[in-house]
């Protein structure tokens, strides 16, 4: 018996360590979603991890498909609606920004659609005054700011309330006022903060300065860590490595591009794909971290690999 526990005791510590490493490699990629007629970009994997949201040129659209790439349907056709788009807790639901253009000026709705039906309820009407894009508060609530500050919004009774912000939230919402507002960002005060991550743990948030690189900080805007260049970074389910790109570019086109793991303690990295002809962007990780989907800028199809540890 005591030899037995040891045993069960030994198989779960390796497990977790497991579970808690770093990948070092990745699988050939292979083709998971066909771009036949229109440009495919930002795919996002569901928490349940059984299905991927992908968006089209210019944000135009949801389209929704199996974790395999099966099944690819029209969530919503409407402009900008794949613009940081985020899936709920429950999987049920898409929260977006469209775009709504009268008399050649840009409005903005906040919507979230019901993944079965297709059904979208209007959060925010038409706006001019959104500083960014909105968030999830919690499983009924989002979070966006405007000119007059930052609101949480019932998605069910459309009642709102007043909402402090974290960081990641206000890094979503206020993308170009986040830097004077966070304690540790202050030296980069009027930068812009694109891509930002909330960890699984909702401790820390990844995210990119443009010209200044890829940092990690905690949740409160403190301990700003840098990792130099890379985009678009992912949370690992351990909230200790992240998966990123890092890409060069001629000025008008995208020209090379590989994709790699970081530990954020150590730094230590790993260049997940190389010798191939594609120009993967925007990666998103699987919720058991096992594989990573990401836009082919080469041919605008969706691609996936199975990370190795």
């Amino acid at each position: 018996m005591k030899q037995h526990f040891i045993s069960v005791l030994s198989l779960l510590l390796c497990g977790g360590s497991m579970l808690a490493s770093q990948p070092n490699g990745a699988s050939q990629p292979q083709m998971l979603i066909n771009a036949s007629q229109q440009g495919l970009m930002a795919p996002v994997w569901s928490p349940q991890g059984d299905k991927i949201a992908v968006t089209t040129d210019n944000y135009n659209g949801i389209l929704i498909a199996n974790a395999d790439g099966s099944n690819l349907r029209q969530l919503t056709d409407a402009s900008g609606a794949g613009y940081k788009m985020m899936w709920s807790a429950d999987g049920k639901e898409i929260l977006g920004r469209t775009n709504v253009v009268e008399n050649a000026r840009v409005f903005h709705e906040v919507k979230v659609w019901d993944i079965e039906s297709g059904n979208a309820t209007t959060l925010v009407s038409k706006t001019r005054d959104l500083k960014g894009t909105p968030t999830w508060k919690s499983a009924s609530n989002i979070v966006v700011a405007d000119r007059i500050g930052v609101k949480s919004v019932n998605t069910k009774t459309l009642a709102t309330a007043s909402s402090s912000s974290n960081a990641y939230e206000l890094m979503v919402n206020d993308p170009v006022g986040a830097t004077a507002k966070l304690p540790a960002l202050t030296a980069y005060a009027k930068s812009i903060v694109i891509n930002p991550a909330i960890s699984p743990d909702g401790q820390k948030v990844a995210f990119q300065i443009p010209g200044k690189g890829m940092f990690v900080c905690d949740i409160d805007g403190n301990n700003l860590i840098s990792f130099g260049k890379g985009s678009n970074p992912a949370w690992m389910p351990d909230s200790e490595n992240l998966i990123f790109t890092r890409t060069t570019d001629d000025g008008q086109r995208f020209t090379s591009s590989d994709i790699y793991s970081i530990n954020i303690n150590s730094k230590k990295e790993y260049l997940l794909t190389g010798n191939t002809d594609l120009i993967p962007r925007r990666p998103s990780v699987s919720p058991d971290g096992q594989k990573v989907v990401f836009e082919n800028a080469a041919d605008a199809s969706i691609y996936i690999v199975n990370l190795k540890y």
